[in-house]
């Protein structure tokens, strides 16, 4: 008999990981991880300031005929030349994809749990956890790879002769690189939840609900 189990830790566990998932998604796809120094544009009599930026595969820039523009110039992946893509950058790309991934499947199982409490007598639960913390350390690998490619040519550009690795130079710190410092953090959070999680759902309320015959069982 198929049981459907949801309760409020559960729950709870289920959204952080979904939010952890989406802030380093978000984080990795958006070019503000380092701020250049604002730019003055003057068109048609108004002046407005232009804040170029880079990301850990895009980046942000003004181009000849004053427009903004945003693409990426890993334009071959992981094979696009080093001096183009700075090598600590693909390596922290592909931690922090992987990081997302790992997330994105454990978001997925947590979904599948409400109606599948085990596989191979393991807790769903448990088993996304535990995932969930080994993601997290690639997450963090990835976050502090990333600094490491500062003294890179490309950021020297956008940062002054001064950037060197985990030094930024005249650049400031982008909002997305927080956004992702946070997801990382929420991974862990996640993790440390599932313990919980998996408690309530197995919990003796449970089984009394599911001892009554009842196969939706909804608890707080």
């Amino acid at each position: 008999m198929c049981y459907v189990i949801i309760t409020g830790r559960s729950l709870a566990w289920l959204l952080i990981s979904l939010a952890a998932f989406m802030l380093i998604l978000t984080g990795v796809m958006t070019p503000k991880w380092l701020l250049g120094q604002p730019n003055i544009v003057n068109e048609n009599n108004i002046t407005s300031f232009y804040v170029p930026s880079v990301g850990i595969y895009n980046r942000c820039i003004r181009t000849e005929h004053d427009r903004n523009h945003c693409a990426p110039f890993s334009l071959y992946g992981l094979a696009t030349d080093s001096y183009v893509y700075p090598t600590p950058w693909k390596a922290a790309m592909f931690f922090l994809s992987f990081c997302a991934a790992i997330q994105f499947s454990t978001v997925l199982a947590g979904v599948l749990a409400c109606c599948v409490q085990s596989v191979f007598k393991k807790s769903v639960i448990s088993l996304a956890g535990a995932t969930q913390a080994l993601g997290g350390l690639f997450g963090v690998l990835g976050i502090l790879l990333y600094p490491w490619g500062w003294g890179a040519a490309r950021v020297k550009r956008l940062c002054g002769e001064y950037s060197e690795p985990y030094i930024p130079g005249d650049c400031s710190i982008g909002w997305a690189l927080y956004m992702t410092i946070l997801g990382v953090g929420l991974v862990f959070l996640a993790s440390a939840l599932s313990k919980i999680a998996d408690k309530a759902a197995n919990s003796d309320k449970v089984q009394f609900k599911m001892d009554e015959g009842k196969q939706l069982i909804c608890l707080a």
